[in-house]
């Protein structure tokens, strides 16, 4: 694989022309390929790669950040890629990872639990052996030992997660990552785009996801333009910076989607999309390389004679191809189950009375959504916490709070409701008594779930609005996910 067309080079002409001199042509990037690109090329590192360190283990954490340190001098970071970080970081699903994942294990266990002794107390009704001392005091000492098997598993569990979790990350000063990140990124880092340039790049990524030009095509079809821009404004800064730089890029991201891959087919490894080398190559006449972080840390181990831990690699590999903003697909699939039953029991209502100016639909949908998105939930594993009266859904720090608005979605009226506010109190930081069962109010993230609906038309669209409350009550959105 050789360097990249420096500025002023030319590109060969047809008598000079090879089998790998074509806009569709690759090769397939071998160790010493890497090695070259360690010492020579910019390593770009993606948001994923930094939310990683929070969701890693200690051993993983090492790692990479022993390898990060031997490519100090080569690092680079896209301002883009800072300011998802910094929006993504106070998630449950990063800095609250292993507690987060330890909650919804024990939550299955007992879930598990609670389904064999019904399933047992069934069994010794149907058979008629409930009252029959002998079959139950057997029954009993093998649902002792099932007991006592899993409550040891929940104990490995939660020491397992304590041990992973990262102290301190509550204060960026004591924060484990950022003490280590800062050093490591200073001079590093480039410069945010101007309002203009911004609005522009918006607009441009808008139009190349019209036609399915990578990258980050695939995020218009789920999230608000602002939003679903930021992996071509990443790509815009990438250009910039090699223009500037003259160097190849190697791109450490675990974003494996296929409006930046050619994904992985048979024994063919992923590489990049064709497009995006030919538009690097063609914008600032250098090469582009790509490679998930798993791969960097088992690259670098050879390159930089370092003892990566095979597990470490396993770990990141493990999580490659995960979105860096989770919005786990269990919470969508179990919001969408229940708008379609909840819509079912208020139209059920609606024409039960009758009525149409004064139909009790919207109240039942109210209700009734709440009912069984909590149910679904806890059979996710989740749990229900109560506010107000009010009982919600949470899942791995994520709290559900389903809104009705009516025939379109108006999301200022909606946030500033009763309902929305009650909730701000319930987790302000300044409460008192802030443990919840197994987390902390501080800890958990609302996910306020904005929809539509009518007897006529059923739910109509409908949007997850991730945030947090700031000092002022006021709920700042972080991520917008549409689900309909």
């Amino acid at each position: 694989m050789g360097h990249g067309m420096g500025h002023g080079e030319t590109i060969p002409s047809a008598t000079q022309r090879g089998i790998f001199d074509c806009d569709d042509a690759y090769r397939t990037p071998t160790s010493g390929d890497y090695r070259r690109l360690f010492e020579a090329a910019t390593v770009v590192l993606d948001t994923n790669v930094l939310l990683n360190l929070y969701r890693s283990n200690e051993r993983t954490r090492t790692d990479t950040f022993a390898v990060l340190k031997q490519l100090q001098e080569r690092l680079w970071i896209p301002h883009q890629v800072l300011s998802e970080f910094w929006k993504n970081r106070d998630l449950p699903s990063v800095r609250g990872h292993h507690r987060a994942k330890a909650r919804t294990a024990c939550s299955a266990l007992d879930k598990a639990l609670r389904s064999l002794n019904d399933g047992i107390e069934r069994w010794l009704k149907d058979v008629l052996l409930d009252t029959d001392d002998a079959a139950k005091g057997k029954i009993n000492g093998h649902r002792d030992r099932i007991h006592r098997s899993l409550e040891e598993m929940k104990r490995f569990i939660e020491a397992q997660a304590e041990n992973d979790a990262l102290e301190g990350t509550g204060a960026t000063h004591t924060d484990p990552v950022l003490m280590q990140l800062e050093p490591l990124l200073l001079g590093r880092i480039g410069e945010p785009m101007s309002s203009d340039e911004h609005v522009e790049a918006v607009a441009e990524a808008k139009a190349r996801a019209d036609t399915s030009t990578p990258p980050g095509y695939e995020d218009f079809s789920s999230k608000p333009d602002e939003q679903a821009a930021g992996d071509y404004i990443i790509w815009k800064q990438i250009i910039v910076k090699a223009s500037a730089a003259g160097r190849d890029v190697l791109l450490v991201t675990g974003d494996v989607k296929e409006d930046w891959w050619t994904l992985r087919t048979g024994s063919t490894p992923a590489r990049p999309r064709p497009e995006l080398r030919n538009e690097l190559r063609k914008e600032a006449g250098v090469e582009l390389y790509m490679m998930t972080p798993s791969q960097l840390l088992a690259e670098a181990s050879g390159a930089f004679e370092l003892k990566v831990d095979e597990r470490s690699v396993n770990d990141l590999a493990s999580r490659e191809g995960i979105e860096a903003v989770i919005f786990p697909p269990i919470l969508k699939e179990a919001i969408l189950t229940s708008f379609e039953a909840a819509h079912t029991r208020a139209l059920a209502a609606h024409e039960a009375t009758g009525l149409k100016a004064r139909s009790p639909y919207s109240v039942v949908m109210d209700q009734v959504l709440n009912e069984e998105l909590t149910s679904n939930i806890l059979s996710a594993g989740g749990e229900a916490l109560d506010v107000n009266g009010r009982t919600y859904a949470l899942f791995e720090g994520l709290l559900l709070v389903p809104l009705r608005a009516g025939t379109r979605l108006a999301s200022t009226r909606i946030m500033s409701s009763r309902r929305v506010q009650a909730l701000a109190e319930f987790l302000n930081p300044a409460q008192e008594e802030l443990d919840f069962g197994t987390i902390r109010r501080d800890q958990m993230l609302p996910i306020i779930v904005t929809y539509t609906s009518s007897p006529e038309n059923g739910v109509g669209s409908a949007e997850a609005n991730t945030g947090k409350f700031i000092e002022d009550g006021r709920f700042r959105i972080l991520h917008r996910a549409q689900l309909r």
